[in-house]
Protein backbone atom coordinates (compact mmCIF):
# COMPACT_ATOMS: atom_id res chain seq x y z
CA UNK A 1 0.00 0.00 0.00
CA UNK A 2 1.36 3.27 -0.60
CA UNK A 3 1.94 6.27 1.98
CA UNK A 4 -1.67 7.53 1.03
CA UNK A 5 -4.24 5.99 -0.61
CA UNK A 6 -6.20 7.28 -4.17
CA UNK A 7 -9.54 7.00 -4.91
CA UNK A 8 -8.90 4.30 -6.99
CA UNK A 9 -7.48 2.57 -4.65
CA UNK A 10 -8.77 -0.15 -2.38
CA UNK A 11 -7.24 -0.28 1.53
CA UNK A 12 -6.61 -4.03 2.61
CA UNK A 13 -7.60 -4.44 6.00
CA UNK A 14 -6.94 -7.39 8.28
CA UNK A 15 -10.05 -7.41 10.42
CA UNK A 16 -9.17 -8.77 14.43
CA UNK A 17 -11.11 -7.88 17.45
CA UNK A 18 -11.48 -4.57 19.10
CA UNK A 19 -10.06 -5.47 22.26
CA UNK A 20 -7.08 -6.16 20.50
CA UNK A 21 -6.75 -3.54 18.18
CA UNK A 22 -6.44 -1.30 21.07
CA UNK A 23 -3.99 -3.44 23.24
CA UNK A 24 -1.60 -2.79 19.84
CA UNK A 25 -2.61 0.42 19.53
CA UNK A 26 -1.58 0.69 23.30
CA UNK A 27 1.73 -1.25 22.69
CA UNK A 28 0.44 -3.54 25.10
CA UNK A 29 0.62 -6.66 22.40
CA UNK A 30 3.27 -6.80 19.79
CA UNK A 31 2.07 -9.82 18.07
CA UNK A 32 -1.09 -11.59 16.22
CA UNK A 33 -1.62 -15.39 16.89
CA UNK A 34 -4.03 -16.67 14.05
CA UNK A 35 -4.95 -19.99 12.00
CA UNK A 36 -2.81 -20.06 8.94
CA UNK A 37 -6.21 -20.95 6.93
CA UNK A 38 -6.95 -17.22 7.84
CA UNK A 39 -3.79 -15.61 6.59
CA UNK A 40 -2.68 -18.36 3.93
CA UNK A 41 0.50 -17.17 1.81
CA UNK A 42 2.85 -14.14 2.53
CA UNK A 43 1.72 -10.75 4.26
CA UNK A 44 4.10 -8.39 2.48
CA UNK A 45 1.97 -5.13 2.00
CA UNK A 46 1.25 -2.97 5.15
CA UNK A 47 -2.28 -3.15 5.89
CA UNK A 48 -4.87 -1.34 8.41
CA UNK A 49 -6.38 -2.86 11.79
CA UNK A 50 -10.21 -2.76 11.37
CA UNK A 51 -11.81 -3.34 14.76
CA UNK A 52 -14.21 -6.40 14.73
CA UNK A 53 -16.76 -6.05 17.75
CA UNK A 54 -18.85 -9.05 17.15
CA UNK A 55 -17.64 -12.40 18.66
CA UNK A 56 -15.13 -10.45 21.64
CA UNK A 57 -15.41 -13.13 24.86
CA UNK A 58 -14.39 -11.29 28.15
CA UNK A 59 -13.20 -15.13 29.03
CA UNK A 60 -10.46 -15.06 26.71
CA UNK A 61 -8.56 -12.23 28.04
CA UNK A 62 -5.91 -12.18 30.55
CA UNK A 63 -7.33 -10.50 34.20
CA UNK A 64 -4.80 -7.69 33.60
CA UNK A 65 -5.91 -7.22 30.23
CA UNK A 66 -9.64 -7.17 30.57
CA UNK A 67 -10.34 -3.48 29.97
CA UNK A 68 -9.32 -3.74 26.68
CA UNK A 69 -12.28 -5.82 26.42
CA UNK A 70 -14.60 -3.04 28.34
CA UNK A 71 -13.37 -0.73 26.23
CA UNK A 72 -14.31 -1.95 22.69
CA UNK A 73 -17.09 -4.15 23.56
CA UNK A 74 -19.66 -2.18 21.98
CA UNK A 75 -19.37 -1.10 18.15
CA UNK A 76 -19.37 2.64 17.94
CA UNK A 77 -22.46 4.32 16.24
CA UNK A 78 -20.76 6.85 13.94
CA UNK A 79 -18.77 4.29 12.37
CA UNK A 80 -15.45 1.74 12.73
CA UNK A 81 -13.00 3.51 13.47
CA UNK A 82 -9.38 2.81 11.49
CA UNK A 83 -6.96 3.95 14.10
CA UNK A 84 -3.71 2.05 12.80
CA UNK A 85 -1.78 0.55 10.13
CA UNK A 86 0.69 -2.59 11.05
CA UNK A 87 3.79 -4.18 8.83
CA UNK A 88 4.77 -7.80 9.27
CA UNK A 89 8.24 -7.82 10.59
CA UNK A 90 8.66 -11.52 11.38
CA UNK A 91 6.55 -14.74 11.38
CA UNK A 92 6.60 -17.98 13.09
CA UNK A 93 4.76 -21.17 12.72
CA UNK A 94 4.21 -22.78 16.26
CA UNK A 95 2.73 -25.28 18.36
CA UNK A 96 -0.16 -24.14 20.69
CA UNK A 97 1.93 -25.54 22.83
CA UNK A 98 4.32 -22.40 22.67
CA UNK A 99 1.47 -19.84 23.49
CA UNK A 100 2.51 -19.93 27.64
CA UNK A 101 6.34 -18.84 26.36
CA UNK A 102 4.42 -15.97 24.20
CA UNK A 103 1.67 -15.13 26.50
CA UNK A 104 2.90 -11.70 28.33
CA UNK A 105 2.97 -10.51 24.06
CA UNK A 106 -0.34 -10.52 23.58
CA UNK A 107 -3.92 -9.96 26.01
CA UNK A 108 -5.51 -13.43 25.57
CA UNK A 109 -5.17 -16.17 27.57
CA UNK A 110 -3.36 -19.14 25.80
CA UNK A 111 -6.61 -21.39 26.85
CA UNK A 112 -8.22 -18.39 25.02
CA UNK A 113 -6.25 -18.57 21.59
CA UNK A 114 -6.35 -22.72 21.97
CA UNK A 115 -10.69 -21.81 22.33
CA UNK A 116 -10.63 -19.51 19.01
CA UNK A 117 -8.60 -21.89 17.26
CA UNK A 118 -7.77 -25.41 16.78
CA UNK A 119 -5.81 -26.64 19.23
CA UNK A 120 -4.15 -29.31 17.00
CA UNK A 121 -3.19 -27.27 14.58
CA UNK A 122 0.13 -25.22 13.80
CA UNK A 123 0.04 -21.57 14.76
CA UNK A 124 0.61 -18.61 13.07
CA UNK A 125 2.30 -15.99 14.98
CA UNK A 126 3.20 -12.17 13.63
CA UNK A 127 4.86 -9.77 14.72
CA UNK A 128 3.40 -6.31 14.00
CA UNK A 129 5.15 -3.33 13.99
CA UNK A 130 2.02 -1.02 14.76
CA UNK A 131 1.69 2.70 13.67
CA UNK A 132 -1.29 4.98 15.05
CA UNK A 133 -2.77 7.44 12.46
CA UNK A 134 -3.06 10.85 12.59
CA UNK A 135 -6.38 11.34 11.41
CA UNK A 136 -8.18 7.94 11.76
CA UNK A 137 -11.18 8.03 9.46
CA UNK A 138 -14.71 6.45 10.69
CA UNK A 139 -15.52 3.76 8.02
CA UNK A 140 -19.12 2.98 7.67
CA UNK A 141 -20.01 -0.60 7.99
CA UNK A 142 -20.80 -1.91 4.72
CA UNK A 143 -21.99 -5.18 3.32
CA UNK A 144 -18.94 -6.78 2.28
CA UNK A 145 -17.61 -5.95 5.38
CA UNK A 146 -19.28 -7.83 7.49
CA UNK A 147 -18.73 -11.65 8.47
CA UNK A 148 -16.38 -13.80 9.61
CA UNK A 149 -13.56 -13.36 7.52
CA UNK A 150 -9.94 -12.03 8.42
CA UNK A 151 -9.37 -9.98 5.50
CA UNK A 152 -11.27 -7.37 3.78
CA UNK A 153 -10.73 -4.34 1.23
CA UNK A 154 -11.87 -1.09 1.97
CA UNK A 155 -13.55 0.88 -0.41
CA UNK A 156 -11.63 3.19 -2.91
CA UNK A 157 -13.61 5.85 -1.04
CA UNK A 158 -11.88 5.20 2.07
CA UNK A 159 -9.26 7.86 2.37
CA UNK A 160 -5.97 6.55 5.00
CA UNK A 161 -3.05 8.74 5.04
CA UNK A 162 -0.45 6.67 6.24
CA UNK A 163 2.25 8.87 5.85
CA UNK A 164 0.51 10.30 8.60
CA UNK A 165 1.19 7.39 11.26
CA UNK A 166 3.73 7.36 14.16
CA UNK A 167 5.20 4.13 15.89
CA UNK A 168 3.25 3.37 18.95
CA UNK A 169 6.46 1.74 20.41
CA UNK A 170 9.81 3.61 19.90
CA UNK A 171 12.63 1.59 17.79
CA UNK A 172 14.45 0.55 20.76
CA UNK A 173 11.78 -0.77 22.77
CA UNK A 174 10.21 -2.10 19.09
CA UNK A 175 13.56 -4.19 19.42
CA UNK A 176 13.54 -5.57 22.55
CA UNK A 177 9.83 -6.74 21.82
CA UNK A 178 11.00 -8.67 19.02
CA UNK A 179 14.02 -9.74 20.55
CA UNK A 180 12.11 -11.06 23.22
CA UNK A 181 9.16 -12.95 21.29
CA UNK A 182 12.36 -14.64 19.46
CA UNK A 183 13.70 -15.90 22.97
CA UNK A 184 10.53 -17.08 23.64
CA UNK A 185 10.05 -19.21 20.75
CA UNK A 186 13.15 -20.99 20.68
Amino acid sequence: MSDATTATETVPALKERAGVVNALLDGAQTVLVRHPTLDPGTIDDRFVLYPAYSHQDPARYQSRYEEYYHRSSAKPDAGVPIRAVADVREEYTVSSDALEALARHYVYTPDGLRDKYDPDDDLRVLLLRVSALASPPLVEERGSYRGCRAWIDLEADVEIDTAAATPVLDDATFAERRAAVRDALE
